[in-house]
């Protein structure tokens, strides 16, 4: 049986790195795109290929795109670079994502999967659904606004079948620890927990958020790009459904760590902050109705994953 080409952009990455992983476990054949000249496989994705990608040159997109069943699109300039550089975020995260868009056009790529991110909505709090206005206010989810705007026009006009992800916040180990990922709150405490044996929280400790396991993104991944949905509006919430403040997600991690390495963090916050007495309900019902997501809430064994994972790579 001939496999189905995948290609993931920026499959080298904190999350692209377990989708490449997940997808070459189910037999697919793996094309992992990065912008890394000199990129090595780590052990784990031996069994990918990768293929030097430059989003900002189309013609070197369509030579990956040949012969492509599916795209994942996860290549984007991060959060601190966008700030830094607002009109290379443009260039990468929007321009860029155009670009690819247009040569898995010309390369009849059946479907492209693109990972937004839920900041597009602006303020996180309140209920946030998928008709909420978007109101970036960061280079980084404006950019990653145009980029959506780019590919609903591209599926709309029917030159593309394809979907939008906007992600909450992604949970587990990644493939390496150089991943790009150590200052997303989540790695970041665990970090800190089983290094310094202290966990600072430098946000108000009262803001919520939702997280989602990596394991369970890779399934709807794998479960969309199986349907392939077309709907009129493309674009999904993804999340577990339910929304934790940083304090008690801190206070998951230290009870984790007396069960897994018998110490307890010290926690260290600011009890002077204002309170955010406005809860976080990131909807995940069309994700659910469309597509057939059934979430599951397995944030300890995430905290346990990246906490051994962090024990392993760092002491």
């Amino acid at each position: 049986m001939v496999k189905k080409s995948i290609l993931i952009t920026g499959g080298l990455g904190y999350l692209g790195g377990q989708l490449s992983r997940y997808f070459l476990g189910e037999g697919f054949n793996v094309i992992i795109g990065t912008s890394r000249k000199n990129a090595e496989l780590p052990q784990c994705l031996r069994g990918c290929d990768l293929a030097l990608i430059d989003l900002t040159d189309i013609d070197s997109l369509k030579s990956c795109c040949s012969e492509i069943e599916f795209v994942i699109h996860l290549a984007a300039l991060n959060a601190s670079s966008s700030k830094k550089n607002p009109k290379l975020a443009v260039e990468i995260n929007g321009i860029g994502t155009l670009n690819l868009i247009e040569a898995c056009i010309a390369a009849k790529v059946r479907y492209f999967l693109y990972f937004s991110t839920a900041h597009i909505y602006g303020t996180l709090t309140g209920v946030i659904e998928e008709k909420n206005l978007p109101k970036p206010s960061h280079p980084y989810s404006i950019t990653h606004r145009l980029a959506e705007d780019f590919l609903l026009s591209s599926i709309e006009s029917k030159k593309i079948k394809g979907s939008i992800i906007r992600l909450s916040n992604a949970i587990g180990a990644p493939v390496t620890k150089e991943a790009d990922c150590w200052t997303l709150y989540s790695n970041e405490v665990s970090k800190q927990a089983v290094i310094n044996r202290q966990i600072i929280i430098k946000s108000n400790p009262d803001t919520q958020r939702d997280f989602i396991s990596i394991s369970a993104i890779c399934e709807v991944v794998d479960t969309i790009l199986n349907k392939q949905p077309n709907a009129e509006f493309p674009v999904y919430n993804l999340g577990s459904g339910s929304s934790i403040s940083l304090l008690d997600f801190a206070e998951i991690i230290v009870t984790q760590c007396k069960e897994l390495f018998n110490f307890s963090p010290k926690l260290i916050y600011s009890t002077d902050e204002e309170k955010n007495t406005a809860p976080l309900i990131y909807k995940i019902d069309k994700l659910v109705n469309e597509i057939g997501y059934k979430p599951a809430n397995n944030l300890v064994s995430s905290v346990n994953e990246i906490l051994e994972f962090c024990d392993s790579e760092f002491n």
